[in-house]
């Protein structure tokens, strides 16, 4: 108890230097909390948009299509579709199939602005299953969609609110589509568009096109094939359950593919910004601890005589360094509370306004494009109890910790040294 009272005493005694320290580790503490909240609401929201258009559960492909995705190649497409569905059915899952396939979206002036062929990939959705697995039937309804979805029997087509913006889509406009079938035969599809869709996920309002999958099975000559199953499980265990026995069961031509497959780019980017974070959260306590330490150095060098006389009335050099550990964590205590606190109120304001970072960068649109990424132009934050505790816990560790170099090295040398003035 004497060592925690003089631990304390001496805090006080350099109050300046105890409050600039401090503040240090509350400034990066507060960074810390800041970044971690960002992201993390980053990526939650980027994780439910892949949920609810693209992932559900998993997606069954056949190995060979998935080895050439980019080519999205209609020949490696799923042939023996009623031993799957019959298979899903066994197992009680939910599915819905789809085809993509790549095509040039023909368009001419009168009515649009101009003349002009677009590079587009096309999916095509069944019109009935498709809202049971995932959220894109829902998405006309909203107050920023207009038209109508699509239907069976009608070779029609819905795009994303940005891709019509971008060429000057009306509901009715007359386009064609021109693709190759899947025997490799050119194929001219005259149609109109029925609908125009905003969504949650950004990628399909800006490249999104949609037909429904008895017109794409006619025209692309698929014979009943389909690019790929999406499937959708209950969560908790009966899902992973039923997840597991469906990979057993599978054939060996096929694969099911989870979030982490299917949102490969996002999830690169995520473990390189997860890689930045850790970094980060590194030079903040690099410099927390090159802060303590140089004051803690200061602080054992005015008061060597002190330690001398301490060492010569039979104190430990042990309780001695005990002594400057409870100072340096206490500084690390104070700090780590300040930086707790007010980054609890920076993080009540990110999570109810968060931050707007179009208007950071000049764009108007609600996204910001980066290729194969897009994020939201305003993002919120989230509470991560994960950063306040690995936070603060790790800042008085390190705090801590700091001490024990200055006190080691003062407490080498001979109590007549420590006792001499110099």
């Amino acid at each position: 108890m004497l060592i925690l009272k003089m631990a304390v005493k001496n805090l006080l005694r350099y109050k300046k230097r105890t409050l600039i320290t401090a503040v240090a580790i509350a400034i990066g503490l507060i960074f810390y909390i800041f970044m971690d909240s960002l992201l993390e609401g980053w990526y939650g929201k980027t994780y439910q948009q892949y949920m609810d258009y693209e992932v559900a559960s998993g997606k069954i492909v056949k190995k060979s299509w998935w080895t050439e995705k980019e080519r999205l190649p209609l020949s490696q497409s799923i042939e023996d579709t009623e031993s799957i569905t019959a298979l899903l059915d066994e197992l009680e899952i939910e599915y819905t199939p789809r085809t993509e396939f790549l095509a040039d979206l023909v368009f001419y002036k009168d009515p649009f602005p101009e003349d002009g062929v677009y590079p587009t990939r096309i999916t095509a959705v069944d019109p009935v299953r498709d809202g049971d697995i995932f959220k894109l039937a829902d998405s006309i309804n909203n107050e920023y969609s207009r038209g109508e979805f699509l239907k069976e029997g009608d070779d029609g087509i819905i795009v994303g609110n940005v891709l019509a913006n971008k060429l000057g889509i009306e509901i009715g406009y007359p386009v064609r589509l021109q693709f190759s079938g899947k025997m490799g035969y050119q194929e001219v599809l005259s149609t109109k568009v029925i609908g125009i869709i905003k969504t949650e996920n950004h990628l399909i309002n800006i490249k999104g096109v949609f037909l429904a999958i008895d017109a794409a099975d006619y025209y692309l000559e698929m014979d009943g094939s389909v690019t790929s199953y999406s499937i959708k499980v209950p969560a908790g265990r009966s899902g992973i359950v039923r997840l597991e026995e469906l990979k057993e069961k599978l054939p060996d031509e096929y694969e099911l593919l989870g979030y982490e497959e299917i949102a490969s780019d996002f999830m690169a980017m995520q473990e390189m910004e997860d890689s930045f974070v850790t970094l980060f959260l590194f030079l903040i306590f690099l410099i927390a601890a090159v802060g303590i330490s140089n004051t803690m150095m200061m602080a054992i060098f005015e008061r060597r005589r002190e330690i001398g006389m301490l060492r010569a009335q039979g104190v430990t050099d042990r309780t001695i360094q005990l002594m400057f550990f409870l100072e340096a964590g206490g500084i690390g205590i104070v700090g780590t509370l300040a930086g707790l606190i007010l980054g609890a109120l920076l993080n009540i304001f990110m999570v109810n306004h968060g931050l707007n970072y179009g208007a950071m960068m000049n764009v108007t649109d609600d996204f910001i494009n980066f290729g194969n990424i897009v994020i939201d132009s305003h993002m919120k934050g989230v509470w991560s109890p994960k950063s306040f505790l690995t936070g603060g816990v790790l800042a008085i560790i390190v705090s801590s910790l700091a001490a024990y170099f200055p006190t080691h090295r003062m407490l080498k040398k001979d109590i007549p040294d420590n006792l001499r003035m110099d």
